[in-house]
């Protein structure tokens, strides 16, 4: 008896469960819902009609103050040295020739000995040259000697410029024999300072100081790939450093995506004639960009399966249909709806993920 219950047990198959009923006041379709004025889940939802897409300001984005690299002189270090006195400080007013790193190098000293031995030559080379020239005139010695001596000289001559040029190509100050001063290339203020005393420093050191005239300042904010699309120069901004706010246009967006951070650098410029704005200080950059479409609805209104996009449509008296729709990227809050609505069509804004789970539980 025992074993007929046990083969009744596995031939016996459970009724599929029933499926849930809808709620009060709702009828569901394959790619609708009707609702009676008085469901629920009118609660729930929110229905709004679709808006025309206008030009308008977008949410704020973080962005930096920086100094004009255009505007901007940074000064290193031509020969080998260490670093013995630094005369700035960051943020110092300077003028052009105004001390900025003293630097004591043996290589300094070198050419200046360079210098010295060629200056040595060149004066025996002419005092060599003129003694010839006086024999080749009495007939003494032959012209080709004289056209020798003539060349040696010339080579003397030469070999000082050459030395000359070397110390001159420093464009240093001298502060005797081994130490040197580089100077100030550039009225302005101190924008950065990467040096030490004690530190060595050579030309493959890179920039030991940066001065920057602050009359115009960049104002540098970094965007997603999305977030950039459309953007170009001449645009106008709306800039609010602290309680202030300043307006411009982008001057320059990046075509080179930062590899670390996924995003598009854009630059705005900002005259700065009283300097208040200061590099390296916060920002909030607002953008003035029209919608790529005729009409916009809130992202909350869009769904998606993969696929394709859909929204939900009042199509008459209390029906919601699913409809496909082909949008643009998002920006700020709000998807350009390129194909699949017009303006005054009424769609849901708010709940319309209910309304697809709904559908789901009833296909």
């Amino acid at each position: 008896m025992g074993g007929l219950w046990i083969a009744l047990a596995r031939t016996y198959q459970r009724p599929p469960p029933h499926p849930p009923a809808p709620a009060p006041g709702m009828s569901v379709g394959s790619d609708s819902i009707t609702l009676a004025p008085d469901a629920p889940m009118w609660e729930i939802l929110r229905v709004e009609p679709v808006q025309k897409a206008e030009m308008r300001w977008t949410d704020r984005h973080p962005a930096r103050v920086t100094f004009d690299e255009t505007r901007a002189s940074r000064l290193g270090c031509p020969v080998l040295g260490r670093v013995q006195r630094v005369y700035v400080e960051l943020g110092q007013h300077v003028e052009t020739g105004a001390p900025v790193v003293a630097v004591a190098s043996p290589t300094l000293a070198e050419l200046r000995a360079e210098l010295t031995r060629a200056t040595v030559v060149q004066a025996a080379a002419r005092a060599s040259l003129e003694r010839v020239q006086k024999l080749v005139d009495t007939g003494v010695i032959p012209v080709k000697e004289y056209l020798a001596i003539k060349r040696e000289a010339a080579e003397a001559d030469l070999a000082v410029e050459l030395a000359q040029q070397k110390l001159a190509s420093l464009h240093v100050l001298p502060e005797g024999d081994s130490t040197f001063i580089l100077t100030a290339p550039r009225d302005g203020v101190v924008v950065e300072l990467n040096v030490a005393v004690g530190q060595e420093v050579d030309a493959g050191t890179g920039s030991l100081a940066a001065i920057a005239d602050l009359s115009t300042v960049w104002v540098v904010v970094d965007l997603f790939e999305n977030d950039a699309e459309g953007l170009q120069p001449g645009i106008a901004v709306k800039v609010q450093v602290g309680s202030a706010e300043y307006e411009g246009v982008v001057a320059q967006v990046f075509a080179v995506v930062d590899r670390e951070r996924h995003t598009v650098p854009v630059r705005v410029k900002l005259d700065n004639p009283e300097g208040k704005l200061r590099p390296n200080a916060y920002a909030q950059v607002r953008f003035f960009r029209p919608l790529p479409a005729e009409v916009a609805v809130p992202a909350s209104a869009v769904l998606s399966d993969g696929a394709r996009s859909y929204v939900y449509v009042q199509t008459g008296q209390g029906v919601l249909r699913r409809r496909d729709i082909v949008t643009g990227p998002v920006q700020d809050g709000l998807v350009p709806v390129l194909e699949g609505l017009a303006p005054g069509e009424r769609v849901v804004v708010r709940g319309a993920i209910l309304l697809d789970n709904q559908i789901d539980l009833e296909s």
